[in-house]
């Protein structure tokens, strides 16, 4: 059974959207958990109205952060897997399908939806997006094809093992990856389709981008030190 958590915030132009696209792919047993963290804007008022069978809502009260939120929907999964997906139209939930045959086929542990068209984007970004690739590798200890992809597939056991060590804000496909390939778990990338966000970026806008991509660097060996300390 696959479990696709969905984290909300503020997202009232596209959520139902993903929600309806990714309903219409996938099986009648599987499960969609939407987060809502605490939305101020349309979205709580849109997700009421929205009933599909296997679809749960849970609502926080107050924005806690895009990592507390993933792992409010991952505690609450009935599946053995746990898919994730923004809110925001940059993902398709079309490709789920394909990244659910690649995991079986390959007997893999997470399959990584890798965005080949940010490669083609502006060049200190794409600058920054490999230093941040290069810097993730060195410390997973595997090659990395997309270290902080939305769109991913993974046995709720391995990302439940690092839940202690997840920031509540941005940045969980972050420890994610970079802990998982260090714990030796087999990780697959295929490359997958990327669009421009529908609504306002919660965490690139001005000055947010270079201060997120400094704390980024950071995080990546202190989490990694953490773990080493675990095993």
């Amino acid at each position: 059974m696959l479990s696709l958590v969905i984290p909300v915030f503020n997202e009232e132009g596209a959520v139902e959207d993903i929600i309806r696209r990714a309903h219409a792919v996938l099986d009648t047993t599987d499960e969609i958990i939407v987060v809502d963290d605490g939305s101020t804007d349309a979205t709580p008022g849109i997700l009421k109205k929205i009933a599909l069978p296997n679809l749960h809502i849970i609502r926080k009260p107050h924005n806690e952060g895009n990592g507390a939120a993933i792992m409010t929907g991952v505690h609450a999964a009935k599946g053995e897997w746990i898919a994730t997906i923004d809110a925001d139209d940059t993902y398709c939930p079309e490709e789920l399908p394909h990244l659910w045959k690649m995991l079986q086929e390959n007997n893999a542990d997470m399959v990584v939806g890798s965005r080949e068209g940010l490669k083609l984007g502006k060049p200190l970004h794409h600058l920054a997006r490999e230093l941040l690739r290069r810097w993730g590798q060195l410390f997973a200890r595997q090659q990395i094809a997309d270290i902080n992809s939305g769109l991913r597939i993974v046995r709720k056991s391995l990302i439940e093992r690092f839940t202690s060590q997840y920031p509540k804000r941005f940045s969980l496909h972050i420890v994610l990856t970079v802990l998982a390939g260090r714990s030796g778990a087999r990780i697959y990338y295929t490359p997958i389709s990327y669009g421009p966000r529908t609504g306002i970026s919660k965490l690139s806008p001005g000055i947010l981008g270079p201060w997120n991509f400094m704390k980024f660097l950071v995080l990546i060996p202190w989490v990694s030190l953490q773990w080493s300390k675990k095993e």
